[in-house]
């Protein structure tokens, strides 16, 4: 398949086994000649830019696109901003309140960085150690555009204080946090801007968690991960292998994209 296609990945339990943190050589390895062969290539992710640039992701082949915080964030190759969906102030707010009622601090990703509303804790701690991050700066809230939260909770917990609140939508994540997002938005939404801003109509889409649903079921082929959530498994064109079995070069092989 000679003509140009645009594929998107997701990071963590795509591009990364997140039992090892390691990247499989033959997931770069495919995504380079991916790229040899004149295709685009882009990220699609909860994480926000600075932690993609803060775990070496950004830097790991030369991206194309990153689409950020389930495609509320968009950067070209520069990493200059294409497009930006931001949470309502007072959505916001009303989070923060509850995150203060918890004894938690939240953190604020915005169009540049992150920060936490307050000191970390041993929840926050463990869910940095997760993604294998450092600790954010620590600052107040001062009212600037906010693209996405992070909340953070014990293993299993239903959020069920943030559901309440208008204008956000709750993803709980695989450690100690839960990704708080815009309403009616999704990595597929943001994926629609790119398209009309390329002036393509379909991709190509790798992925595992639940916030991976959309991606996948509007993509011209959706690939789930071998170690993917049983429910996105479930509505994928294509279950490949697991990271950690080199499931990203089995489906572009087996698919015959290389």
């Amino acid at each position: 398949m000679n003509d140009k296609m645009l594929f998107l990945f997701d990071v963590d339990g795509t591009l990364i086994d997140t039992e090892t943190h390691q990247i499989p050589l033959s997931t770069i390895t495919a995504l380079q000649q991916l790229h040899k062969q004149g295709h685009l290539l882009g990220i699609s992710t909860g994480r926000s830019l600075p932690s993609l640039k803060n775990g070496g992701f950004a830097s790991l082949i030369d991206w194309d696109f990153f689409l950020c915080n389930n495609g509320q964030a968009i950067f070209n190759k520069k990493q200059e901003i294409l497009h930006l969906a931001c949470i309502p102030q007072a959505s916001v707010e009303k989070c923060m309140q509850v995150a203060h009622a918890q004894q938690n601090p939240i953190l604020i990703i915005h169009g540049e960085g992150e920060y936490l509303t307050a000191a970390p804790n041993e929840l926050v701690y463990q869910a940095l150690d997760f993604f294998k991050e450092l600790v954010p700066e620590v600052k107040p809230y001062d009212g600037q555009p906010v693209i996405m939260m992070i909340a953070y909770g014990p293993l299993q917990y239903d959020y069920a204080s943030y559901h309440e609140i208008d204008g956000i939508h709750i993803i709980p994540g695989l450690s100690t946090y839960a990704d708080i997002v815009l309403k009616d938005y999704h990595k597929y939404k943001g994926i629609q801007y790119l398209l009309k801003h390329l002036q393509m109509d379909s991709y190509i889409a790798f992925g595992d968690s639940l916030n991976d649903v959309e991606m996948l079921t509007h993509a011209a082929i959706g690939i789930a991960m071998g170690n993917a959530h049983e429910d996105v498994k479930a509505i994928a064109d294509y279950v490949t292998t697991k990271v950690s079995e080199d499931g990203i070069l089995q489906a572009l092989t087996s698919l015959h994209f290389l």
